[in-house]
Order: C-alpha cells, then structure tokens, then sequence
C-alpha cells in the first residue's frame, strides 16, 4: 500500500527537523552547512555504498565517497579536470597510460591512498569480471605501480579513448577491501573513502546524511559540510514536498515546473534543463523469452516497432513538452550536431515517424500473424509478448511508455507496462530478467562514449546504459578503429561510418531526448550553474561525473 501525500510531507518534515535538532545542538550553535538533495527515487533507502553494485548501491556513492582520477568536462570541449590525479601521459605507441597521483592523498581514516590502491582496484576488477563496470578486462593488460605517486597501465591495443573510460573507476582502499571475502555482495555500509562527503552521520529507511571527510585532499575548496538525502518515492512526492522548501538541489520530472516550483519562490527557485542523452526502447537481445526473441532480431519488427511510437504526444503530453524529438535512425543527440553524418539521414529516417498502418503493412508482410485476440505472433508462428519495464514513480517515463503501448497494440503486438521499484529496475537490466526498457545512455565528451558503452558486445549487460546486449561484429570492429585512431578528423570519419551502419541495423528504437533534469534553490547556497553560466553538466545524478565539481562551487548563504 502507498503513503498518502500528507504522511510522505509529514514523514519528510519529521526527518528534517530531526535533522536540524543535530545541525544546531542544544545550545544553538552556528549552523553546519547541510545540503538537501534528490538524486534518485526508492521506497526506502538501503545502506548500500559498493561502487562496485550499479544496480543496489546509493547514487551518493561515486563522486562523493569515491573521487575520479580524472573527471573529463562535456561543455569545455572535454577538457580534463584532475582531482586524485594531477595529470596522465600516454607512451609514445599509444600501448601504455601513465597516471601521476597527487602526494599526501588519504583515505577518509587517515591512511594513506597511493598507487597501491589504484593498482588493487583494477587487479580486483581483472579477477572478478563481475565488478567491472568500467570494462578494464577488455582494455588493460596489465598494471604497475612504480612509485607511490604512479601508476602505469600497460593496453591489450591502442585506446585513445581509454582515460575518458577510466573517468568511471572508484579506487577503493586496499586495507580495507582485501578482507571482504565476497566484494559482489558486501554493501560496504560505513564506507572509507577519498571524496568530499565521506561520513555517515546518520541513516535511515527515511533519511540519510553524507558529511566532510576529515582528510580531504582539496578541503579548502568545499563548502558544504554535509549531504541530506531524504527519501522521495517518485515524482508526485517531490510535488508534494516542494511547497515545504527545504530542498536545495534536485534532479527531476516537476510537471508545470513555472507554476509547481519556481512560483513557489520566484527570489530563490530556479531550472535549466538543456536538451540530454537519447532515450530509447531497448529490447533484450539475449532473452529467454523464443518468440519475442525472434522478434526483436527482425529488422522489420524493430522497423515497426518504431513507426508504432507517437513520440510527438511522448514530449508534449508524457514530458509537458520539456523533451525534443529525436527524428533519426541513429538517434545522435542534439548537442552533437557537428558530428552529424546527413548520409545516414533522409531514406533512412523512414521508419522514425508515427504511422501505425505502415507499421501493421510491414508486421503482415513479413508474417506476423494476428490469432482471434488480435495479438500477433512470429513468422515462425511463436507468440510474441512482452512488459516494456520503466522505474515506479517516473510519471513521465510511466506515461511516455502507456503512450508506446497503445501504439504497439494498434499495430497487434502485445505490450504492456511494468513499474518495478528503480532499484530492481536497475537489477533487472543488468542481470538481464527483462524484455524492452525504455533507458537513456551516459553521453561523453564526444558521441562516441555513448554509442560504444550502450551498443559494444564489451559492455552488454555490464552497466545500466547497455541493457539490449547488442552484438554486431562490424560495429564492434569500427569501434576498435575508433580507439586506435589519434586524430580528431580520423575520429569524426570513423564515426560517420559508425552512424551508417547504425541506421541501417536499428539496434534501438530512439524516441525523445530528455531534458538535463536540474533545479535548484539559492536560499541556503550561492554559485549554481545556470544557462547563463553554463560551464558543466549540472545534473546531480550519478552518470555525471562533474556534479562533484559543481559541488564545489557551491557556498552557503551568509
């Protein structure tokens, strides 16, 4: 049974001045500097911080317990950003990456972070594939730490894209991993860390807080002294919590956002949400299921399938209008508009409108057969059906995928909509228990980050962003030329012919591109990012390294 409104807001108000009952103490003391966000929905809040668990550990974990080596920044032309790194230098073939740490790094108990750690953490990777979110079993050969300040990666090949990857390892500590004798499993609840927030003060199925790591390297520049994070359920409990005002950062769908937020507190409540990452229906190409696999394998399922989606009433009524179409084949985001290749455009873009009758032509000419229920089934005569999974409390996504249903069904394919809780979600596509999802990917600096991540046979099923398990040798083999090529006019060739093969292949089915999903409040902190400022990706949520930076910038009021 779900909470009522009023119980949530009360719940949240009781966390809140509970909170503040810390924050000043009994004698009213100068207040501590806390920051209440929202970086993801649950239920209820597991203590959960494995960098290692994408799909159950805390979104607070990467960046704000565990610090990048280096954070690349998409709206500064991808310019490096070093925090425990001060620099990397590639050898002269290309073959090996040399990392220099900063000295006098500590782990958040005082002892020291060196080379060691680095080393630890890619070995433990190489041993378990299970805990490699970064894919370093398929690029690293070996690693070696010749200095407490060095680290040097030796490459299976040339991999000029490699430090960008490395941009999502968490370097965990040595003396405290060596004994856990199931890293997969451990939840690692009072994490030893090396980012800012580090310390947990408090935690709750309702509430917790993230505070100061006592030997943070760059303590100098943070501001804040601790992290709030209430638990909000979805997005009509952020609605019903916003009037209250105690949020500071937030990363969500708020419907009417003028009238809902900004209204509320036009002096303070403030939004900007640019054009994001490509959302699109990703069918399982490993599933279990043999006639919808059969199905999802067909071009000309995945053809109609994609005429069937009316994406304009998906952004204007799902989106209240916030996201922008995406009207191609290859489903390159808006932001990448120089790396546009126009051939793989025009004839190719043919199936990307809403056309259910085309979409029933194609179902009927390549034999998909409809029984007495209206329903459709494979050449082969299997049954095809199948829930299209989309996280509880998404109402936009919620709506955006019922909107895909009808269309589905109009076309006699049977589809429904399943709402898993996001942390099964996320369990379900990367254990692969699922059949279609509609997912966004991680861009990079470049468009290629994205493409490689979601649609490599290297990454199938090892992060959230590659749930469809696609595997496509010719692909795979443009994506090795990629990484070996050096220079940027040998970059944007190959992935011109990247984009080709894409639209004729059609692995996923693009629909929309979401909006950057950040608001935020200046009542209690100074120095967010604006449109008027936009020098990073100002999301909080965890496929966005630079929100640590953004973290950074941050001051309380005085």
């Amino acid at each position: 049974m779900s909470k009522s409104a009023n119980s949530m807001r009360a719940g949240f108000a009781a966390a809140t001045a509970l909170t503040a009952l810390v924050v000043f103490g009994a004698g009213g003391a100068a207040a501590e500097s806390v920051l209440t966000m929202h970086i993801e929905e649950q239920s209820s809040w597991v203590q959960n911080f494995n960098p290692f668990d994408l799909a159950g550990r805390r979104q607070s974990t990467m960046d704000f317990i565990y610090e990048p080596l280096v954070i690349f920044n998409a709206e500064d032309g991808g310019k490096p950003v070093f925090r425990l790194a001060t620099d990397y230098k590639f050898s002269e073939d290309m073959k090996s990456v040399t990392y220099t740490l900063r000295p006098g790094l500590k782990w958040s108990d005082g002892q020291p972070l060196t080379s060691a750690d680095v080393k630890y953490t890619i070995d433990l990777m190489l041993k378990n594939a299970a805990l490699d979110t970064v894919g370093v079993g398929e690029t690293i050969a070996s690693v070696e730490a010749p200095s407490a300040t060095e680290v040097r990666i030796d490459l299976k090949a040339v991999n000029s894209d490699f430090p960008e990857t490395l941009a999502d390892l968490a370097v965990v500590p040595e003396h405290i991993w060596k004994d856990v004798s199931d890293p997969v499993a451990f939840k690692n609840e009072k994490p030893v860390g090396s980012g800012p927030m580090t310390e947990l003060r408090r935690f709750t199925p309702q509430v917790y807080e993230q505070c100061r790591n006592p030997n943070y390297w760059d303590a100098a520049s943070l501001h804040v002294d601790c992290l709030r994070l209430p638990q909000i359920s979805g997005n009509d409990q952020m609605l019903a919590i916003l009037p209250e005002g105690n949020m500071d950062w937030i990363g969500s769908f708020i419907p009417q956002i003028d009238k809902t937020f900004v209204a509320l507190d036009p002096d303070h409540n403030g939004y900007w949400q640019p054009p994001a990452e490509t959302v699109a229906f990703q069918m399982n190409f490993k599933s279990g299921n043999e006639g919808n696999l059969e199905a999802y394998k067909d071009l000309n399922f995945r053809h109609a399938f994609s005429l069937a989606m009316d994406r304009a009433s998906m952004v204007d009524i799902a989106g209240f209008g916030y996201p922008v179409v995406n009207e191609h084949a290859t489903g390159l985001p808006p932001r990448f508009e120089t790396w546009r290749n126009k051939g793989a455009e025009g004839d190719k873009d043919a199936f990307m409108g809403f056309d259910t009758e085309k979409a029933n032509k194609i179902l009927d000419d390549a034999g998909y057969k409809k029984g007495a229920d209206g329903f459709r089934t494979t050449p082969s005569g299997k049954p095809i059906a199948f829930p299209i999974i989309v996280p509880n409390g998404w109402t936009d996504w919620i709506d955006a995928v019922q909107i895909a249903v009808e269309g589905l069904r109009a076309a006699g394919v049977n589809a429904s909509v399943a709402t898993p809780e996001y942390e099964q979600w996320r369990k379900q596509i990367i254990d692969g228990s699922f059949e279609v999802v509609m997912n966004s990917r991680a861009d990079g600096a470049t468009p290629f980050r994205g493409y490689y991540q979601s649609l490599s046979t290297a990454y199938g099923g090892r992060i959230t962003g590659a749930p469809s398990r696609y595997s496509n040798p010719k692909l795979d083999a443009l994506f090795d030329q990629y990484l070996k090529a050096t220079s940027e006019d040998d970059h944007k060739k190959i992935f011109n012919d990247i984009q080709l093969l894409i639209a004729d292949d059609f692995p996923v089915v693009p629909v929309f591109n979401g909006p950057t999903w950040y608001q935020f409040s200046s009542k209690r902190f100074t120095g967010w990012v604006t449109d008027k400022d936009p020098v990073m990706n100002p999301e909080d949520h965890d496929n966005n390294r630079m929100r640590l930076m953004h973290l950074l910038r941050l001051k309380p009021v005085q």
